[in-house]
């Protein structure tokens, strides 16, 4: 009987020291993640987003709200070319750092400057020269990275390997094409983006042509509540072109599938535009 209390006691003493081993183990490895998240909290927290920085700022939110207004701004990208290629804030104007001295805004229209966390030099060098100008400036708070975290609507490159970009595209096949071809739907509204020149060469019948590197720029020629159906050279081009609407906000376009409807084998009408 002695001996099967000990055996009681002993699991007991077992049990007890596992409980507080376990305490102990959970508040300490709290505490461990707690400091890591902490750290890495404070780690990414950039002093460009904190008032020492000497400049005015403008938050992201507070810039979106503008934009969507139609407010007369003007906003600038110092970044690279690169970068900026790869997305941008609709509507920005690309600026390299060494054209910002020379670089005037239109009377009465304050400037955004859009820039990247990661180049400092960069914003220390827009920050002297702007120091000198007599317009009204703001820096966007957190850069264009901040930007990006807010989700807020970019501008990109159109990349077939991005699942994101992937998401923005709806296809529309040739046959299917060709049928509303065939019914002759007056809302129907055929978006070119090739070059200039191919688009001379070759696109189908009733199609208008505003080249790729043109669409951002000229998306007021894009009619509204139309169907569109919007095509390029080869799918790549399609592609970004589908992207491109997308990030205008013109969510109703289908990007023709494939790379064959430009040949003579797909049975669509094209015609040429003589020089």
């Amino acid at each position: 009987m002695e001996s099967s209390h000990n055996k009681r006691d002993q699991r007991a003493l077992i049990i007890g020291f596992a409980l507080i081993l376990f305490v102990g183990i959970y508040f300490i490895g709290k505490s461990f993640f707690w400091t890591r998240s902490n750290t890495s909290e404070i780690s990414t927290t950039s002093t460009l987003d904190k008032e020492q920085t000497g400049v005015p700022l403008i938050t992201p939110d507070v810039l979106l709200k503008k934009i969507q207004n139609g407010d007369t701004m003007t906003i600038i990208d110092i970044r690279t070319a690169v970068d900026f290629e790869s997305g941008h804030i609709i509507h920005s104007l690309s600026l390299p750092i060494g054209s910002l001295q020379n670089f005037s805004p239109d009377k009465n229209e304050s400037v955004v400057v859009v820039f990247s966390e990661a180049d400092l030099q960069t914003f220390e060098t827009a920050k002297n020269i702007l120091v000198q100008k007599s317009f009204l400036y703001f820096f966007l708070q957190g850069g264009f990275e901040g930007w990006q975290n807010m989700s807020a609507p970019i501008f990109s490159f159109g990349d077939t390997t991005s699942f994101v970009d992937q998401s923005k595209i709806t296809y529309i096949g040739l046959e299917s094409f060709k049928k509303l071809l065939s019914e002759k739907e007056p809302s129907l509204f055929i978006l070119d983006v090739q070059t200039e020149e191919n688009y001379n060469k070759a696109h189908i019948v009733g199609a208008t042509n505003i080249p790729l590197d043109q669409l951002e720029k000229r998306s007021g020629e894009i009619p509204a509540g139309r169907q569109i159906i919007v095509y390029g050279e080869n799918d790549s081009i399609s592609f970004r072109g589908g992207v491109h609407l997308s990030d205008l906000g013109i969510f109703t376009a289908q990007t023709l599938s494939g790379n064959k409807y430009l040949s003579p084998d797909s049975g669509l009408p094209f015609e040429s535009k003589k020089q």
